[in-house]
C-alpha cells in the first residue's frame, strides 16, 4: 500500500458554522479499496477523542470514545498514543475523499485541532507507465508526481498536439469542462475527468511547461468500457441449495417411473379382460333340392359336411338321403315309399 502524506500550511482555516480552526492540513492521497491510517496528535493527554467528517457537525461524526481503550466502529478504529491517537478507515472508495477533523470532546462542544483531507485515487504515477480502467458514467483520479515544479502544469491526451485538456500554475486549481487539475506542494499534481464515454479511452500525459520540462511528463492509459454491457458476477450456489435440487430431482424421476408403471399394470389387465374364449362356428350350405316331377316321384336331397368334428356324418364327404315325400291326405295315388341309406 502506498501512501503519500502532505502538510499544506495555511494562515487560517475556518468554517463559520462550526467555528473550527487550524494552522495546517495534513493530506493523504491513498488509491481505491486500500487502507489510511491518519494521525491525530494533541500537546496533553485526554481520554474523549472524536473523528468526523466535513463540518463536524453530531451527525458528522464517525467514531468517538471516552477511554483509553482500542475501540472499532464499522471501517473506522481508534488506538490511542500517549498524546493523541491514530484512525485507521478500511477499503476506501471514491465517496471516502474529502476533508476530515479530529479532537477531544469537552462538555457539550467539540473543538478540532487537527485538519485532514483525503484524496481517493485510482492511480499513482511514479516514473512508469500505467493503465486504469473505468466505467461510463464514472471518473478517474490520478496522481503524478514530479521531483520540482517551477512552472506551469498541463493535462492533455494522446501526443498533446493541440490536445491540452487543461494546465495551471503553481499551487493553484483549475477546471475546464470535466477535466481538472490540481497541484500540491511538495511536487504532487492531481488529475482528475468526469462522466466518463468510451471515446475519453486513450493515452493520457500531465506534465510541466517550461525552460528545462523536456521530457518531464508522465503517461497513463484509460480504459473505458460501457457499464450496461458489462457480464454480471456469477454467485456460486451454496452446497445446501444443490443438495436439495439432486434431492427434489431424484424424487420426481422416482415418481414418473412407479406412475409409469401403475399405468402399464392397469393397461394390461383391461386387455386381459377384453379377451374371450373363441367358439368354434359350424357354417353348412344350405340344401340344394333338384326336382323334376315328369321324372322322378322321389326328392333328392344333398346333404353337404364341412368337415367339422361335431359332425353326425362320417365317411364320405357326401351323402344321399332319400325319405318319403309328403303326400295329400285326399290324394287319389298311391304312396311312394322310399329307401334311406344311412353312409354309416
Amino acid at each position: 500500500m502506498m501512501v503519500h502524506l502532505l502538510f499544506i500550511f495555511c494562515s487560517a482555516l475556518q468554517d463559520g458554522s462550526t467555528g473550527l480552526v487550524s494552522d495546517q492540513l495534513t493530506l493523504y492521497s491513498v488509491t481505491e479499496g486500500a487502507d489510511v491510517r491518519v494521525e491525530c496528535s494533541f500537546p496533553s493527554y485526554k481520554k474523549n477523542w472524536f473523528f468526523c467528517k466535513d463540518k463536524c457537525k453530531q451527525e458528522d461524526i464517525l467514531i468517538e470514545t471516552t477511554d483509553a481503550k482500542a475501540f472499532q466502529s464499522g471501517r473506522y478504529s481508534i488506538d490511542h498514543k500517549p498524546k493523541g491517537f491514530f484512525v485507521t478507515i478500511t477499503q476506501l472508495t471514491k465517496s471516502d475523499s474529502g476533508k476530515y477533523g479530529c479532537g477531544s470532546a469537552a462538555s457539550s462542544s467539540r473543538n478540532s485541532s487537527t485538519f485532514i483531507e483525503i484524496i481517493v485515487v485510482d492511480a499513482k504515477l511514479v516514473g512508469a507507465e500505467k493503465t486504469t480502467d473505468a466505467r461510463t458514467g464514472g471518473n478517474i483520479v490520478v496522481e503524478c508526481s514530479f521531483p520540482h515544479i517551477e512552472t506551469n502544469m498541463y493535462f492533455c491526451k494522446e501526443e498533446c498536439e493541440g490536445d491540452i485538456l487543461v494546465e495551471t500554475t503553481s499551487d493553484t486549481f483549475t477546471k475546464k469542462d470535466r477535466y481538472s487539475i490540481r497541484h500540491v506542494t511538495g511536487g504532487f499534481v492531481f488529475v482528475s475527468i468526469e462522466q466518463l464515454t468510451q471515446s475519453d479511452s486513450g493515452w493520457y500525459r500531465c506534465g510541466l511547461d517550461g525552460p528545462d520540462s523536456k521530457d518531464r511528463n508522465q503517461r497513463f492509459r484509460l480504459n473505458v468500457t460501457d457499464a450496461l454491457t458489462t457480464s454480471p458476477k456469477t454467485t456460486e450456489q451454496p452446497e445446501t441449495t444443490k443438495a436439495v435440487i439432486l434431492y427434489v430431482s431424484l424424487t420426481l424421476v422416482v415418481l414418473v417411473i412407479v406412475s409409469s408403471l401403475s399405468v402399464l399394470v392397469f393397461c394390461r389387465k383391461r386387455i386381459c379382460k377384453a379377451k374371450k374364449p373363441h367358439v368354434e362356428t359350424q357354417h353348412a350350405s344350405a340344401p340344394e333340392a333338384e326336382d323334376d316331377p315328369s321324372q322322378h316321384a322321389y326328392t333328392e336331397i344333398k346333404f353337404v359336411s364341412v368337415g367339422s368334428s361335431h359332425s353326425g356324418f362320417h365317411g364320405d364327404a357326401e351323402c344321399v338321403i332319400y325319405s318319403v315325400p309328403r303326400v295329400e291326405a285326399s290324394s287319389d295315388e298311391p304312396p311312394l315309399y322310399s329307401t334311406v341309406n344311412d353312409p354309416q
